[in-house]
């Protein structure tokens, strides 16, 4: 990085930020352009939810305007919560653990003007989410209320302070764990929160049945837990002063606008000064704590001996290879972390089949317990693939900078590949069975199909794994350790795409035969000896297919890996 004065403007640290960020959408216009569409079909999804429950409270006479008021407040608390969160766990890691901070700091750059440059940076990894999701409910509210452009201009006014008071509160609360704990436990720790709220989240919000909604009764409950909701707001919480900010502004009711955007303002300077002075007298030490490595090794030695254990059945450098990825999985809690709402979706999948209303013995029920059968292998095979999106098409990414010592090693690509594919395929396989059997067993479908639907993901899986690991190496991003990042690039959404389209053509082949089973096991009659040459055919002509995809993505990966 070029020297930058004490004096230069905060823009020239953060202009190789911007400048890398034109040049990939320079060299990659396609993936922008995708992100933009699909940026803009939630948009478009999530406005016309805002606008149908806004427009549905307008109808409830005499409470109409306090549900609004009510949700409104809501949603700013809902944001506050997760700007604070957000911006924690990214002010640990822009500021006190990237990689170029210690260039920053050789660089003659004032510890004032290197807050500045990395709070912006905090700020933008963090708050994204927040606009993603907020923009269209405000949107909503100023078309239901028909409020004119004052509203919208007070809208964007309101959200830059909003965001930045919780900003500087994440960048000083971040200093302080780091002064009193190790950065990299402390972003362990960090991560495995959020992986618990957001799990726990997913499980509550389903578990209260939020598809009641849809009926009259359900959006009446609704609408009284909003009355019940925080029915005296403190007067000193930013969230309130946003909410009074912007409902005189819809003409919801009258109120002082301006005053409490001079609050947001003013509160959002003091934060950002304090945030600026603490971190300039005490960032040096606070970085210094940040290095500090892991210690004990009672945990890595008996992950290393059950390790050893594990892999002694397998070839000797395969089983190291598959030993090194696990250990580098387990150390990173970024990775494991997200199993805790890996485990929440997948309690929350095998609840829905549980809810279903299919044992009234009613025709509808009966239709509806033979639908969901036959529609569960695809389902069972799209989370699969949705999980192998977010750690099988990253693994070869995340060897990054030590990509060379493989390569340097006398190590084979095939045992290279092998060993990316243990560890991928046997996890995956062992979720997807364990969906089927549990979903199948909710619907009464019997042993017989769900063996068929074990059998089918078999080479499912094993074409899913590979293909993973195929478009992981051709699009391999080995300048980032961020998963999360890898994986909702451009070559994850061919993937996906892709796998989609393998999924699709599966239970296209075996629609037929497994609805001929079906009905068989059902009426208890058997087929006859055509149809059973036509079922063991179209099962055949669907291993063959997977196990074709499967060696052609093999080859794929194989050459990728040797241009790397």
């Amino acid at each position: 990085m070029t020297p930058t004065a004490p004096d230069a403007p905060v823009r020239a640290v953060l202009s190789p930020r911007f400048l890398a960020l034109r040049n990939n959408v320079a060299r990659r216009r396609l993936r922008p352009l995708l992100g933009a569409l699909l940026t803009l079909g939630f948009w478009i999804a999530s406005f016309t939810f805002f606008v149908k429950v806004l427009g549905y409270f307008q109808t409830i006479a005499d409470v109409g305007p306090l549900l609004t008021q009510r949700l409104l407040v809501l949603l700013f608390v809902t944001f506050a919560i997760v700007l604070l969160i957000s911006n924690t766990v990214s002010a640990l890691t822009t500021f006190y653990l990237a990689d170029d901070v210690n260039l920053l700091l050789a660089a003659p750059l004032a510890p004032r003007k290197l807050h500045h440059a990395r709070f912006v940076e905090t700020l933008l990894s963090s708050s994204w989410m927040v606009l993603l999701f907020g923009l269209p409910a405000f949107g909503a509210y100023g078309v239901i209320y028909d409020a004119g452009p004052l509203f919208y201009v007070g809208t964007i006014a309101t959200l830059l302070p909003f965001l930045t008071i919780f900003g500087a509160v994440g960048v000083l609360v971040t200093t302080g764990l780091v002064l009193v704990f190790p950065a990299q436990r402390t972003r362990d720790g960090l991560l495995v929160l959020v992986g618990l709220l957001v799990g726990a989240t997913f499980l509550i919000v389903r578990l209260l049945r939020p598809e009641r909604l849809a009926e009259p009764d359900g959006l009446v409950g609704f609408a009284a837990f909003l009355v019940g909701f925080d029915g005296a707001p403190s007067p000193y919480l930013p969230t309130t002063w946003a909410g009074e900010v912007l409902l005189p502004l819809l003409g919801a009711r009258a109120g002082d606008p301006g005053f409490f955007l001079a609050l947001l303002v003013t509160t959002a300077g003091v934060f950002f000064v304090a945030s600026a002075a603490v971190v300039e007298r005490v960032f040096l030490k606070a970085w210094t704590r940040a290095q500090q490595g892991r210690v004990g090794k009672g945990p890595e030695r008996r992950l290393a001996r059950a390790l050893q254990i594990i892999t002694r059945p397998l070839p000797r450098t395969t089983g190291l290879l598959l030993s090194k990825d696990v250990t580098v999985f387990l150390r990173d809690a970024s990775q494991w972390s997200q199993l805790l709402l890996l485990a929440a979706l997948v309690g929350i999948y095998v609840y829905n089949f549980r809810a279903l209303p299919t044992s009234d013995g009613t025709p509808l029920a009966i239709v509806l317990r033979d639908v969901a059968a036959f529609c569960n292998l695809g389902l069972a095979a799209f989370v699969t693939t949705a999980v192998a999106v977010r750690f099988v098409y990253p693994m070869v990414s995340l060897e990054g900078r030590s990509w060379w010592v493989l390569r340097s090693a006398p190590i084979s690509l095939h045992e290279l590949w092998w060993s990316k594919f243990c560890i991928g395929y046997v996890p995956l396989l062992a979720l997807g069975l364990v969906l089927v059997a549990a979903t199948n067993h909710f619907l009464a479908a019997g042993h017989g199909l769900t063996l068929v639907f074990a059998a089918t993901l078999v080479p499912l899986v094993a074409a899913v794994v590979s293909l993973g690991l195929a478009f992981g190496t051709t699009y391999a991003r080995l300048d980032t350790q961020n998963a999360a990042q890898i994986a909702t690039g451009f070559g994850a959404i061919l993937y996906m795409v892709t796998c989609l389209a393998v999924i699709g053509l599966v239970c296209a082949l075996e629609a037929w035969p497994i609805s001929r089973l079906f009905w068989a096991s059902q009426v208890g009659q058997p087929l006859t000896g055509r149809e059973q040459a036509l079922v063991v055919l179209c099962f055949v002509a669907t291993l063959v297919g997977l196990l074709a995809l499967f060696e052609a993505a093999r080859r794929s990966a194989l050459a990728a890996l040797a241009r790397l």
